[in-house]
């Protein structure tokens, strides 16, 4: 293996000729690289940069095409994908309204007006329950599970308020869900006796159900879930119970179209990666091969028009023949905001086989760079759609803080700026506090570049300090 493994690393070191596939060939050449460059002349580096504009495109594009075809939907942006307000503010302009996963999420919704707000999460605590009562009018609650639902009742009290408390219940009704994915909502036979228990108080109403798969590149899951759900409660619901629910909450999970990650250091990836080579396709990396958390896939993500289309049909099929008024309520986070968010670096040092620049991989909140994901890094200083392979590091004092093994531009040298596309979910939101100040975040919109939130400084990082003096 170790002299497999080291051909491998020499074929790897082999320049290639590369040229982008169509869609990162596009994204190349519509990046208004000016734009980003003068962000980082007014506003500095590193940061994140928001293109608002394309957000709320994106938004459009979702809620249209599932309108489309499923007359009677709702949209509720998952907060817990990117909580910048700015950002959260946009989606509220384009008629998304709000699902909340924690108090500060839940505190944010309601303090930018959100008039639906769905809160889901599988541990919700006592203030947050408390608050989520307090707005009835505002928040339905997902209920996870039988002791959260004790918790309620006992808050709601035995004394008859005038409007009821709304409840959905979120259903685990996917038998191939394992190991951590076994933590949320209850079984569907669980659902009648969880039923029973609101039923049976004078201050709780329940008005909906929820399910949630992740990392979808077909609406296979959301058909089977659907499919499932739809005939359990066919089987142990009357219909005038069922015709009394509100919602049906397909949750989120849609994969962004034309977004590839690759293993780029185990041994898996560089296989894959050379094996594509090998055979010629050079493109094969950036554009066929995906990961999930179960393993590799080389499928394509469907376009979402056919995810639309599937949930439809299921839906028409197992769920309106229930209750052909009900509301379908969806969650994306993942696919809105993925494309409208870059990443903007300084490189500050050139060594022989790698570069060093001045924003780590504490932005990102993980070592998903490191571990298994393929980000598009550009040379906005030397731009160019050539290829190379080039180790690009943060400063962290950290090994693992790596951005990557290739870039497209020219030879990058010592002040270059390096942008890290498509950088929108879950990078800001769980960023580390780790060595570094969390960078600011720069938002493009109406021709302006405006500064959504500042970089983190010293007194955010270490209040603790008051308690010293």
């Amino acid at each position: 293996m170790d002299k497999i493994m080291h051909e491998l690393e020499e074929i790897l070191k082999e320049p290639i000729e590369n040229t982008p596939p169509s869609f990162f060939m596009d994204s190349l050449c519509s990046l208004d690289r000016n734009i980003l460059l003068k962000s980082v002349r007014e506003f500095g580096t590193p940061q994140y940069i928001l293109d608002r504009e394309q957000l709320q495109q994106r938004a459009l594009y979702f809620s249209r095409m599932m309108r489309q075809y499923i007359p009677n939907s709702d949209f509720f942006y998952a907060f817990k994908c990117n909580d910048l307000p700015y950002l959260i503010a946009g989606l509220k302009e384009v008629g998304f309204f709000a699902d909340v996963a924690g108090i500060f999420e839940l505190q944010l919704a309601l303090e930018l007006g959100f008039e639906k707000i769905v809160f889901s999460s599988p541990g919700k605590s006592i203030s947050e329950l408390k608050l989520a009562i307090k707005h009835k009018n505002r928040v339905v609650i997902n209920v996870d599970n039988f002791d959260e639902l004790i918790r309620i009742k006992e808050i709601a009290g035995t004394k008859k308020m005038k409007e009821k408390i709304p409840l959905g219940f979120r259903l685990n009704s996917e038998p191939f869900l394992k190991g951590e994915w076994s933590k949320f909502g209850f079984e569907l036979e669980e659902l009648a006796k969880a039923v029973k228990l609101v039923n049976n108080s004078p201050n709780l109403e329940w008005v909906g159900l929820h399910f949630h798969c992740s990392w979808n590149k077909t609406p296979w899951k959301y058909i089977e879930n659907i499919k499932n759900i739809g005939t359990f409660l066919s089987r142990n619901f009357s219909a005038e119970a069922l015709k009394k629910l509100r919602f049906f909450d397909i949750g989120g999970g849609y994969y962004p179209e034309k977004q590839a990650v690759i293993n780029k250091i185990q041994d898996k990836g560089i296989l894959l990666d050379t094996i594509g080579a090998r055979r010629g396709n050079k493109n094969q990396p950036f554009e066929e091969i995906k990961f999930d958390p179960y393993g590799f896939s080389v499928t394509q993500v469907e376009p979402l028009e056919n995810f639309a289309k599937g949930i439809s049909e299921a839906l028409k099929e197992s769920i309106f023949s229930l209750n052909p008024e009900i509301n379908i309520y969806f969650e994306p986070g993942r696919f809105i905001v993925s494309f409208a968010t870059h990443i903007l670096l300084e490189v500050i040092a050139v060594k022989k086989n790698c570069v060093i620049a001045d924003g780590g991989i504490h932005m990102l909140g993980d070592y998903k760079f490191q571990e298994y994901s393929f980000a598009p890094i550009v040379n906005l200083s030397r731009f160019s759609t050539d290829f190379h392979r080039k180790i690009i590091y943060g400063p962290l004092c950290d090994p693992n803080d790596l951005w990557g093994h290739s870039y497209y531009g020219e030879e990058i040298r010592k002040g270059d700026i390096l942008a890290v596309l498509f950088q929108g979910a879950y990078t800001y939101c769980t960023a580390w506090r780790f060595i570094k100040p969390i960078p600011p975040y720069i938002a493009f919109s109406g021709g302006k570049l405006i500064l959504a939130k500042p970089e983190e400084d010293f007194s955010q990082r270490y209040p603790g300090l008051i308690s010293i003096e």
